[in-house]
């Protein structure tokens, strides 16, 4: 192109390990290969998905600004399963001011590539209709959450009318778009039913009509003879064609490839010549649905159902066998400096081709949906390719002007995954993996186990400068051991004692003051609406809900008393000599305090809480056995609360 300057492409997509992700980032990759572009993915999950800290891969969004980037392509179709298609948009306008392509949603003011598969539903619909006889349908959808899900389905219903063939919504079943989902649900169906009353099966993506197909045969039903299969996406082409799927080409790779040549021609020009790109989506007729087709070379449909679910899952014993390696070499945490030579041998061991790790000068706490700032400190602290092996620079940057600094560019190639490394809220940096031949979600698994690794040897690392300071400090062994001690017996949220504190101190208490004749309480104490709390007003205002009753526990008892955390939302008190008349001076003197913090404080929940006591003395002194029955008693105070709120409430309605 006669470019001094590669064009830099981002890729901006939700679970870039699915089957079409991965497709999507093939035909991008294809592009830029030929082309000679820069590519980085960004591959984020959605908290619907699952994960606490799912929010630290956003953060990684922050790097996306015209400093490290030309252009980004947005894999919309990616999102809008798990994301509010509105709120998706609003994200992405947000995003910097740097020109975007849109892969899949039609979204205002940026050039967007849809696929229009009514034509290609219809006809796969009609032919097994038509062709094959078949009147009694099962729809196997994705749930009503999925735009995708429901305008193949509105596709089906339509061409279903178009042929005078009744529906009804009871034999609409939702498989999540996953092979185990579509399986557990179709088998329900089966044995909800006494007898087999459909002849044929749309699925709105292969995976699903995969599960079909395996949930069909164990259950003695017959794929094409009893029953007709067909799905949508293609994506793997060889797995639908070795298991003979009927099915929808949406032309997945093609799209990426176009998307990428999109994206270069709208950098260079600052234009495109049409807002919408089109893809009209391809019938694909195989033999899932009674045409005889072979399914390849020397093997007949039959003998390839029969092998389904091993064949789909061979691949991925290999991969689950690498990880076991890779965890096993791994037992024993390491520094940062004797981490580099595992990382070799296993990069080399996944065909990772090159990897480069960024980390800050400062790990940077990240909360959930937050202002993220990217720090202005960083370092070069690995690099890594096939070709030189482990190279460590130590090469000092500024990442929020520029994230892949001048020594690192020579190792980028047609594509890299970008991956935050963090443990829980603490971001430390990132690291950028060219991936190899494996399936996407191995190697997301692989940076997990990496990006572990590597904290464990940063805090390894950190350790022993620690102990080298406290040498020059002349520091005994002895005086550290004790501190290490200490910290392991306490609560690190609310500084209290913890269950083992708690429990070692309480025992030698109770033992010390029965062996001289005296008894007291034992009292087990537990938050009132702690979970109502995490749940209306997030998990930070439930930690300092706690954080507040251990403070005012504090307060109210004696410094001779004991005071710990147990867990949770759950504490406990030894207090010696106390009776159970001081007892209910304790509760009264808890709930002034829990009211004394609601009036004075801005937070928006209510502190409150129940207690529960037991007396310990010459003929019960174990401590187990003593917090048994004062959880018992503090079960009895929540019901007594419970009824009386209960009592009040009707009284309140009784009077209107």
């Amino acid at each position: 192109m006669g470019l001094e300057k590669k064009v830099r492409i981002g890729v901006f997509i939700n679970a870039a390990y699915s089957d079409y992700g991965a497709a999507i980032i093939e035909g991008v990759s294809r592009y830029c290969r030929e082309n000679d572009c820069t590519l980085i993915v960004f591959p984020v999950l959605r908290e619907a998905q699952g994960g606490r800290f799912n929010f630290q891969y956003d953060a990684m969004l922050k790097l996306i600004n015209p400093n490290n980037f030309d252009v980004l392509i947005v894999c919309s179709a990616t999102f809008v399963n798990f994301y509010n298609a509105q709120a998706l948009i609003k994200e992405i306008r947000e995003l910097p001011p740097i020109p975007k392509i849109s892969i899949g949603l039609d979204i205002p003011d940026i050039p967007s590539l849809l696929v229009d598969s009514t034509k290609a539903v219809s006809t796969l619909v009609e032919h097994i209709i038509n062709k094959h006889n078949r009147h009694n349908f099962l729809l196997m959808n994705a749930g009503s959450m999925s735009i995708e899900s429901n305008e193949r389905s509105q596709v089906f219903f339509d061409t279903l009318k178009k042929n005078k063939i009744r529906f009804s919504k009871d034999k609409i079943l939702c498989g999540h778009f996953n092979f185990k989902d579509a399986y557990n649900t179709l088998e329900k169906y089966i044995k909800s039913k006494k007898k087999l009353n459909f002849d044929a099966i749309f699925c709105c993506n292969d995976d699903m009509a995969l599960g079909c197909i395996g949930c069909l045969e164990d259950n003695g039903i017959h794929v094409p003879e009893d029953v007709s299969i067909i799905g949508y996406d293609n994506v793997f082409a060889s797995r639908a064609q070795d298991f003979g799927i009927s099915t929808v080409d949406q032309l997945i790779e093609e799209q990426g490839y176009k998307a990428a040549k999109l994206a270069e021609e709208y950098f260079l020009k600052k234009t495109v010549k049409n807002h919408i790109t089109s893809f009209s989506a391809v019938p694909i007729i195989r033999h899932s649905c009674g045409c005889k087709k072979t399914v390849h070379k020397g093997a007949s449909f039959a003998d390839t159902k029969k092998l389904l679910k091993h064949n789909i899952h061979f691949s991925s014993s290999i991969q689950v066998y690498m990880i076991h390696y890779f965890l096993s070499e791994s037992q024993t945490p390491v520094p940062l400096e004797k981490l580099y030579s595992r990382l070799a041998y296993c990069f080399e061991l996944f065909d990772i081709s090159s990897a480069m790790l960024f980390l800050y000068d400062k790990p940077v706490y990240v909360k959930k949906n937050p202002t993220f700032v990217v720090p202005e400190k960083a370092v070069v602290k690995m690099t890594y390719t096939s070709k030189d092996g482990i190279v460590v620079p130590e090469y000092k940057f500024n990442p929020s002007d520029d994230m892949l600094p001048e020594i690192c560019s020579k190792l980028l190639s047609d594509g890299h995954f970008i991956f935050p490394v963090y443990a829980e809220n603490n971001q430390y940096g990132y690291l950028l993996i060219k991936i190899g031949k494996y399936e996407k979600i191995f190697y997301q698994t692989v940076f997990e186990l990496v990006a572990k690794e590597i904290i464990a040897a940063l805090k390894i690392s950190q350790a022993e400068k620690e102990r080298a300071k406290l040498k020059t400090k002349n520091i005994t062994l002895e005086e550290y051991s004790e501190k290490l001690q200490a910290l392991s017996r306490t609560d690190e949220m609310t500084q209290i004692l913890n269950r083992r504190g708690f429990i070692e101190d309480a025992q030698a208490m109770i033992n010390r003051f029965v062996s001289v004749g005296k008894s007291g309480l034992v009292i087990f104490g537990d938050m009132d609406g702690l979970k109502s709390i995490n749940d209306t007003f997030g998990h930070e205002a439930g930690d300092r809900a706690i954080k507040a009753e251990a403070d005012i526990l504090s307060e109210i008892f004696r410094t001779t008393d004991i005071v710990g955390r147990l867990g949770g939302d759950e504490f406990a008190i030894l207090a010696p000599e106390m009776t159970k008349k001081d007892f209910a001076f304790i509760k009264k003197r808890l709930a002034t305090k829990c009211q004394e913090y609601n009036d004075s404080e801005v937070e928006p929940f209510v502190l409150s809480m129940s207690i529960g006591c037991t007396e310990f003395s010459s003929r019960q002194s174990n401590l187990d056995v003593l917090l048994n029955e004062a959880d018992q008693k503090l079960y009895a105070e929540k019901r007594l609360k419970k009824e009386k709120k209960e009592a009040a409430l009707k009284l309140k309605k009784a009077k209107k």
